[in-house]
């Protein structure tokens, strides 16, 4: 996917996200952070050349699923460290909040809007720069 292609869905899933009740949506409002995370560091790691946005080469891999998969086959660079530690923390909610029934509370909501307050700002910063 293009840098532009990531960033609509990460918007649209923004939109959603907004609609939401966490408490009462919870498995919905961690998910959908996942996959709005997830394609602006996508968009991010196309930005700094990590990554291809085409279809992946020997030479480089396409898109990530999540911030272990695929391997990126390198270090993640630092502009982007942050990010995927706020995007990992997302990611480990699905064993309780999505798979399982562990209700949502206000706690669980405040760390998840500050993990990807943490990834805008990391994203943010390297588009702002890619598109100087």
């Amino acid at each position: 996917m293009k840098i532009s292609e990531h960033l609509t869905k990460a918007e649209a899933f923004e939109r959603a996200i907004a609609k939401l009740d966490p408490s009462g949506d919870g498995a919905l409002y961690a998910v959908f952070l996942m996959r709005a995370g997830t394609n602006r560091i996508n968009a991010a790691l196309h930005a700094l050349g990590i990554t291809t946005d085409g279809a992946a080469t020997p030479a480089k891999i396409g898109d990530l699923n999540h911030t272990y998969k695929p391997d990126l086959n390198t270090p993640v660079p630092d502009p982007l460290r942050a990010a995927f530690k706020h995007l990992a923390f997302i990611e480990d909610l699905r064993p309780d909040y999505v798979r399982g029934l562990k209700p949502v509370d206000d706690g669980m909501v405040a760390a998840c809007k500050t993990a990807y307050t943490g990834i805008r700002s990391a994203t943010d910063a390297i588009l702002a720069r890619h598109r100087s």
